[in-house]
């Protein structure tokens, strides 16, 4: 029998459309793996056997710091950051000394983003000297854009009742935050308008959709089926978020359609 959380209950709207989008609005999708803390893996030269392990798909090293504040002046702390990147298609590892994560702006479905977790996983497992994650998470950053429609038509009208209300003018900012909490995990819903100001045209809202859902205490065993149960969450949530002009545009093939 597959692992249960009880977090897995917070969402209870269902999609049919897993397997139906060809395309996606995806920003940034970000794993993040944390352990009990182990001081070593904060030093500057980072673990030999994970680096090998992963070298032919993450062959470029950085080094970054991570600075701390503690209570009362002068208390501060630094740890290393050992960041693993591709040479193309823009993922990275970074391994620091209570968690491990891999971020992509390259999404291009959860079955890769999953077999990627796993590699990393597998090199790490020796590494972190753990056998259950405190904390798992999955993030899903999507950024809407409708081109010449407004965006509002593309978002569900119970997340943009106040916009479309015509009861408010000149409204600059607009988003919404929903937080989700059982007590072996949550999910935290943020949704709202960001203007793009990418050229001298006037700006033109796009709409984020922020999707972070998380299992607490989890072995490194069941590791696969929380990703599996998380990102099947994560995705019931954004579906519902969206209308089906929405979905007729992410089903649309990538030919047939600018973006």
């Amino acid at each position: 029998m597959s692992a249960r959380w009880k977090a897995d209950d917070l969402v209870r709207t269902r999609s049919d459309n897993e397997n139906r989008y060809k395309r996606n609005f995806l920003k940034q999708a970000v794993c993040e793996l944390r352990f009990p803390t182990l001081m070593e893996l904060g030093e500057q030269r980072p673990p030999a056997s994970f680096v090998k392990a992963l070298r032919k798909d993450y062959p470029l090293l950085e080094l970054n710091n991570e600075f701390t504040l503690g209570i009362g002046s002068g208390n501060t702390g630094s740890s290393n950051i050992h960041i693993l990147r591709s040479t193309k298609g823009g993922w990275s590892i970074s391994l620091k000394e209570n968690a491990l994560s891999i971020e992509t702006t390259a999404y291009s479905g959860f079955e890769n983003l999953r077999e990627r977790v796993l590699q990393v996983l597998e090199a790490a497992e020796k590494v972190i000297d753990s056998d259950f994650f405190t904390r798992i998470g999955l993030r899903y950053i999507n950024v809407l854009k409708s081109e010449d429609e407004d965006i509002t038509n593309w978002i569900n009208p119970a997340l943009t009742a106040p916009i479309t209300s015509e009861l408010f003018a000149g409204i600059s900012d607009f988003g919404g935050r929903m937080q989700l909490l059982a007590e072996d995990g949550g999910c935290l819903f943020q949704h709202g308008i960001q203007l793009n100001r990418t050229n001298d045209a006037p700006p033109k809202p796009d709409y984020l959709i922020d999707i972070d859902t998380y299992r607490s205490e989890v072995s490194l065993s069941d590791t696969a089926a929380a990703l599996d149960i998380m990102h099947r969450q994560a995705f019931d949530l954004f579906d519902w978020s969206i209308t089906d002009k929405a979905r007729n545009a992410l089903s649309a093939d990538n030919k047939t359609r600018k973006g």
